[in-house]
């Protein structure tokens, strides 16, 4: 019985272990991922400040098609600045707010 017992004790740690050892990766991926997402939304406020440029330069300002893509590009420049994503579900919205701007941006320069 005392060897069944050890067998069961061995396995038990062996498992919190390798849980531990889980948790850490999944830490580790989780800040490579918040990471890289900080990379592409320093990437993407620079492309944005491009195209407002571009925009600015295209449409007449007293159009209302102006005002309304300036204001969509602005709130994407919101989106880019928002401080780091400290949990997954903070990733993930700011991940969905950003690629719904997107397409509304791209919604508004592409219909004719």
């Amino acid at each position: 019985m005392s060897h069944t017992g050890d067998n069961v004790l061995s396995f038990l740690k062996q498992a919190v272990t390798k849980i531990e050892e889980l948790q850490v990766q999944t830490a580790l991926g989780k800040a490579e991922l918040s990471e890289k997402f900080e990379e592409i939304k320093k990437e993407a406020r620079e492309k944005v400040n491009d195209i407002k440029a571009k925009v600015t330069s295209e449409f007449n300002e007293e159009k209302e098609e102006f005002n309304h893509v300036k204001g969509k590009l602005e709130h994407l420049e919101v989106q880019l600045a928002l401080g780091e994503a400290e949990t997954m579900d903070a990733l993930k919205e700011q991940k969905k707010n950003f690629k719904e701007t997107v397409n509304d941006i791209k919604n508004m320069l592409t219909k004719d």
